[in-house]
């Protein structure tokens, strides 16, 4: 097999599957079909930043020479891996969202004294609980993210803004309800998901956001909006980086 020049490696891209960020020093990648992450860090990540069709921004490290023969070792692996493309650009990939600082937890506590809960909202907390547990266990993580992006689109209008009485007194209900079917420790994945079916059937679309952060390595996943978190304290997501925001 003949080597890869970097000039052949420009036409890569990362596949649509792949989101990636950059945390202290390395890119991380996040495959969502496998449910997988990938580090790569040193003198490689800034040859891929030129390289590389969709790699992070700002992911300099230092400036040390990589030849063309080592360039194309990695991304022949990352292509094997199936975390690079040499295909055309997919329509099916997720519109790139972010989110700002986290800079306040949203307070729900005076709301909680009494969260309005009837039959209807009952119900759609067991509808919202059972739909993410048999999203998580039974598809892909690809899958459930598009699901609950295109949810997004169709219904949000693309709004960001959250409506804060609304939302404090959803999230109130919601945590009151849920100690009667599950705890939330370290079930941040299904615990998010959950959140964010149940506050869809109120007319509420935040984003959920997957984050990491690197030495140890460690991923979290939580609801926000704007620069509120919803099912977390602000302190603690900020020590995770963003790799992906539905």
């Amino acid at each position: 097999m003949s080597t890869m020049t970097q000039e052949q490696a420009r036409e890569l891209r990362l596949a649509s599957h792949v989101h990636a960020c950059h945390s202290d020093g390395q890119v991380i990648l996040l495959d969502l079909r496998r449910d997988k992450y990938f580090g790569v860090g040193g003198p490689h990540i800034q040859a891929l930043a030129g390289a590389i069709d969709g790699w992070p921004s700002g992911s300099v490290a230092d400036d040390v020479p990589v030849s063309s023969a080592n360039l194309g070792v990695l991304t022949r692996r990352l292509l094997v891996q199936g975390l690079l493309t040499d295909q055309p650009p997919a329509h099916g990939r997720l519109p790139i969202a972010c989110v700002p600082q986290a800079i306040a937890t949203l307070d729900a506590e005076d709301a909680a004294q009494g969260p309005h809960i009837n039959p209807r909202r009952m119900f759609w907390f067991l509808q919202s609980v059972a739909a993410a547990a048999v999203s998580l266990r039974c598809r892909s993580l690809w899958s459930v993210v598009r699901a609950v992006a295109a949810r997004r689109a169709r219904l949000a209008d693309g709004a960001d803004s959250l409506p804060l009485d609304a939302a404090r007194h959803a999230v109130a209900a919601y945590e009151t309800l849920r100690p009667l079917v599950f705890t939330s420790r370290d079930k941040c994945l299904f615990d998010s998901l959950a959140l964010v079916n149940f506050l869809a059937h109120e007319g509420i679309f935040p984003r959920w956001v997957i984050g990491v952060k690197t030495a140890p390595f460690g991923a979290h996943s939580w609801v926000q909006s704007e620069g509120i978190v919803l099912n977390d304290l602000h302190e603690r997501v900020r020590k995770f980086t963003p790799i992906l925001v539905v």
